[in-house]
């Protein structure tokens, strides 16, 4: 196909190239291949060790860090031993390092009455000695291109932590990116629409060490031909991570639009049966941009919407298409560790004709889905004003610094004290659908954060009857982002749809960034008390 070419321009390392050996020294220029994943006390420039010594660190799932270090003066209670975990552009631990988490160890005897941190031997974790200790990472290691090495100092707060090499051991993580289009595209571009070339450009120069274009354009307007894509995309991924050093950590980054969300969807449940070493070890992250399979019986509610004297004739055509296609919905696998999903429910105008609709909520094997509404700009599918264009003006520029915006949006809300109920028929056909909450309280308690001093709202409404839902409660989130609310008045027993949005204002002051993240919390049934 015509776009291999284009994706082994922007694909990175060559095939047969020998790993190259490099110092921590920052000005030795872009780093391409193996680099040390420990300092060697070789290089140390101090005569006297430090009162703990790195040896090295690495990870084997992104999740948490192993570390082997060495003790060399007894740690007490008063003087605790704390490892920080940081990002950095150079392997170095200097002002440019972002931090990521840090763990204090606690010693045999300490005051606070807590258990003493073991080592993987089971030891003593700060005795005098040489040790090799897990430290989890709640929130993992996302993808980072702008800073690739994910750096481990002992006791980062010492004045010798920035001057002494020895206090700190570094690994880097290389970095995927996968952009795929949606359907019916003009089949003479032969690189794929221009969105999709401009993002990987983006993404390159933000430091991806590898970038796939995946262009499907000669295909996309053949019912049908999304799923079939998925496997080839499977194997253009698992030969790209494996092009990189073994036993390294590969983060892979997926975006796709449209029926390009079922490519890639698909495309990871393939992975997920053979995937390399190197992706096991990173982070992947999965990105939908107005999901839409092209099926007419999605259970998303209504999924399009028609306007103007060829509103028939069009909604003929596409119901037509999509009747051919019979697309599997997109979902996310359980192997995504971050799933976000940007989505407009705008009505089309007289001169657009018709106006595909996001299909949301999307289903979910494991991660929780961050979902952000931009209906409030009129962004459309496709077109000028698509969300793949506005997500190519004002997210893919930030991608190489995790998305910093999107990333204060975050809205995630939880019902407190909530019973949790499993559809089990769905789980027979190895799918997940948002959970049931099940309360004995028509007033429950509803929690969670958001961007600090947003305005947080609760949507309710009958469970059967998905139109009719309107305002139920209505709070601010702290100075810190949390929040918490209950409904206005109490909920007659019942099952009902439950969904929560924020919108701040000071984040919203840019144009074009009027972005209303929302949280559906699926149906929530209410019981008789007792």
């Amino acid at each position: 196909m015509r776009s291999i070419s284009f994706a082994r321009i922007l694909a990175a390392p060559p095939r047969g190239r020998r790993a190259a050996r490099t110092t921590r020294n920052a000005s030795s220029g872009p780093i391409e291949s193996l680099e040390l994943r420990c300092v060697p006390s070789s290089l140390a420039t101090s005569v006297d060790p430090p009162a703990v010594q790195m040896i090295s660190a690495a990870t084997t799932d992104s999740k948490s860090i192993t570390v082997e270090y060495q003790v060399n003066q007894p740690v007490t209670a008063a003087v605790p031993l704390q490892f920080g975990v940081y990002r950095s552009s150079d392997g170095q631990f200097n002002s440019d390092a972002s931090a990521v988490d840090a763990v204090t160890l606690v010693p045999p005897g300490s005051s606070t009455g807590q258990p003493p941190t073991l080592d993987q031997a089971g030891q003593p974790a700060t005795a005098v000695g040489t040790h090799t200790l897990t430290i989890a990472l709640p929130q993992g290691l996302p993808p980072f291109p702008e800073k690739p090495y994910v750096t481990v100092v002992a006791d980062p707060g010492s004045p010798s932590a920035t001057a002494s090499p020895r206090q700190s051991a570094s690994f880097r993580v290389y970095t995927i990116g996968v952009v795929t289009h949606g359907g019916i595209q003009d089949p003479s571009w032969k690189h794929g629409p221009a969105w999709e070339l401009q993002v990987a450009y983006m993404m390159k120069h933000e430091g991806f060490d590898s970038v796939i274009p995946y262009n499907w354009a000669l295909q996309s307007s053949t019912p049908g031909s999304a799923i079939r894509q998925s496997p080839r995309l499977a194997r253009i991924i698992a030969g790209t991570a494996q092009r990189f050093p073994a036993g390294s950590a590969v983060d892979l980054v997926m975006i796709g639009h449209s029926e390009g969300t079922v490519v890639n969807s698909y495309a990871l449940a393939t992975l997920q049966n053979a995937m390399p070493p190197q992706l096991q070890a990173g982070y992947i992250e999965d990105t939908l941009l107005d999901p839409h399979a092209a099926n007419n019986n999605v259970a998303s509610g209504q999924q399009m919407t028609f306007a103007g004297p060829l509103a028939g004739l069009a909604q003929m055509l596409v119901t037509n298409y999509q009747g051919k296609a019979h697309d599997p919905p997109p979902y996310f696998p359980s192997i995504v560790d971050q799933a976000n999903v940007f989505f407009q429910h705008t009505q089309s105008t007289a001169s657009g004709i018709y106006n595909l609709w996001g299909q949301v909520p999307v289903q979910s094997m494991g991660p929780t889905v961050h979902y952000y509404n931009l209906t409030a700009m009129g962004v459309t599918h496709s077109g000028n004003h698509g969300i793949p264009d506005w997500y190519r003006n004002f997210i893919a520029p930030t991608l190489g610094n995790q998305t910093p915006l999107v990333r204060q949006l975050q809205l995630n809300g939880q019902v407190d004290g909530a019973q949790t109920i499993v559809d089990t028929a769905m789980a027979r056909r190895g799918r997940v659908g948002l959970p049931a909450q099940v309360v004995t309280t028509g007033q429950p308690e509803i929690s969670g954060t958001a961007a600090p001093g947003s305005t947080v709202r609760l949507l309710a409404g009958p469970a059967d009857r998905p139109s009719q839902i309107g305002l139920a409660g209505l709070t601010h989130a702290d100075a810190a982002g949390n929040w918490s609310l209950t409904t206005r008045r109490p909920l007659p027993v019942g099952s009902y749809r439950v969904v929560v949005t924020s919108f701040s204002r000071a984040l919203a002051a840019r144009p074009g960034l009027e972005i209303i993240p929302t949280q559906p919390l699926g149906r929530l049934i209410v019981q008789a008390g007792g």
